[in-house]
């Protein structure tokens, strides 16, 4: 009898634990990891075998979590166009003359083309006149303008790199943080608006070497669309149009006093052909979905979210540019939060009382390039957004450490916040307002169609877009709470009665 009740009292023992055990498993998502991060996918780069391998695997963990497809037709992939690199063609040429001399640089040696013209048909500029324009900033707000006073309509714009007095606290351009009219598309936006042809960039003369790797372009071709060729020019090659006009002391003037001192270059042109096609490459956002557990609400949802999508070889994505042409596997960013996605949408499933609202679980395409797959979900939603409560995005979680940073949670309503507080102490988890800043993730767009969004993130590190975030530096067990934190909010939001107030960002 004693041996019976023994034997009962084990077996409610194990029941007790089984129920008890925490609904995200550790081992789990990192096995999750492990895939998704392995060199055999070679860092999942947009139209890539990596990311459609990528996207097979989720849509399968997702089925086997319970999920059912998200798109009409039992199909679980949304399909849409990205550009994925260049196609390069013979004859890509660039030439500075200046005062009866020439130098012609060599593409992926020499320069390479940080923009390219949005038409594939070749781009030939002949004999196009130069314009210097200091650094290429256009900052009102600043009291400072590098294109006050000189016209640059027809012509070929050359630049330094970056900005003047950029490591001065008390200078008036935003003491000694970057500008936003420094970044690249603003530079290019200011020189195209003016009517320039194409913008040509130097390294400014305040840093010791140029720092850009210009074979990139050999081992990955790849460049933005501002619209104008954008040409990265290695300062040695460009050193004689450098000293024929006393650009550096120009520079070094433009740091004392902030003037600029933008003119023509007489008797320089420059010759540019550019031979290069874009790549356009279908891809796949994965889409899964557990209807509702009740009928009077299971007309609305809840998306669950983060890209799937990396670096692959680095390119001009990498944060490293010495190190392209290795694999970048992304473990962190963000086969962090696909994982999570998985063992959450897992989760869900078995306990889908909990969920009145259906729950939309989306891996997004496209993001390292712009956002662009869950732009192309926010335009074709399996659920109305209208309908659509919230959204809740994972990027960037699995280096938790005890801590979670919630972007949007600043300016969430008190209802909202008071929900992730709940969530995060049942995760165990300290969760604080931060994150990568607005527009850097997909919940951003979301919020740019008035659907209250959070973004989950545990911060940047020095493997950010380099070779080194591979799966052996991932917090498996911190990840795993910032699901349980995610899964705990999405059950809170699912069965509320009201929807979150929108306050945007």
């Amino acid at each position: 009898m004693r041996q019976r009740l023994a034997s009962v009292c084990l077996l409610v023992l194990v029941a007790a634990v089984a129920l008890a055990a925490p609904p995200v498993v550790p081992d789990r998502v990192l096995d999750h990891i492990r895939f998704l991060a392995a060199d055999d996918l070679r860092g999942r780069a947009n139209g890539s075998e990596g990311l459609e391998r990528a996207a097979e695997y989720i849509a399968r963990q997702f089925r086997e979590a319970g999920l059912g497809p998200g798109l009409r037709g039992s199909d679980w992939f949304q399909p849409f166009e990205l550009n994925a690199g260049l196609t390069v063609g013979e004859g890509n040429a660039l030439s500075v003359n200046t005062r009866g001399r020439s130098v012609r640089l060599s593409l992926g040696q020499s320069y390479l083309p940080l923009s390219v013209s949005p038409s594939d048909t070749a781009v030939v500029l002949d004999n196009v006149p130069v314009v210097f324009a200091g650094y290429g900033i256009s900052a009102p707000s600043h009291n400072y303008d590098d294109y006050e006073g000189v016209d640059v309509g027809g012509k070929a714009v050359l630049i330094f790199s970056h900005e003047p007095q950029e490591s001065q606290s008390d200078s008036r351009l935003n003491g000694a943080r970057p500008l936003q009219e420094t970044t690249l598309y603003n530079k290019a936006m200011a020189a195209r608006s003016r009517g320039a042809r194409a913008l040509v960039v130097v390294s400014d003369p305040s840093h010791r070497s140029d720092d850009v790797n210009y074979r990139t372009f050999t081992v990955e071709a790849d460049a933005e669309d501002h619209g104008i060729p954008v040409l990265r020019a290695r300062r040695d090659e460009m050193a004689p149009l450098l000293q024929a006009h006393g650009l550096d002391e120009v520079a070094a003037a433009i740091g004392r006093d902030l003037m600029p001192r933008s003119r023509a270059l007489p008797g320089t042109t420059i010759d540019y052909t550019q031979r290069l096609a874009v790549r356009r490459r279908t891809v796949r956002n994965v889409i899964g979905m557990l209807p509702g557990a009740s009928d009077a609400k299971d007309e609305q949802a809840i998306v669950l979210g983060g890209h799937y999508d990396h670096v692959g070889l680095g390119g001009r994505l990498s944060s490293s540019p010495e190190r392209v042409g290795e694999i970048h596997n992304g473990a962190d960013d963000n086969a962090s939060g696909i994982a999570a996605l998985v063992e959450i949408a897992r989760a869900a499933a078995v306990d889908r009382r909990r969920f009145p609202r259906t729950l939309v679980f989306v891996a997004f395409a496209g993001e390292e390039r712009g956002l662009l797959g869950s732009a192309h979900y926010a335009e074709h939603p399996v659920v109305p957004l209208a309908d659509t409560v919230a959204m809740i995005n994972l990027d960037m979680v699995g280096r938790a450490n005890g801590r979670v940073e919630v972007g949007g949670l600043s300016n969430a309503p008190a209802s909202l916040r008071a929900d992730v507080e709940a969530a995060a102490h049942a995760a165990g988890l300290d969760a604080r307002a931060g994150g990568p800043g607005a527009g850097r993730s997909d919940d951003s767009n979301f919020i740019d169609r008035r659907v209250p969004a959070l973004h989950f993130f545990t911060g940047f590190h020095d493997d950010y877009h380099r070779p080194g975030d591979d799966w052996d530096r991932i917090d498996a067990t911190g990840t795993a709470r910032v699901a349980t934190l995610a899964l705990e909010l999405a059950a809170r939001l699912a069965a509320r009665d009201d929807r979150p107030e929108f306050t945007g960002r």
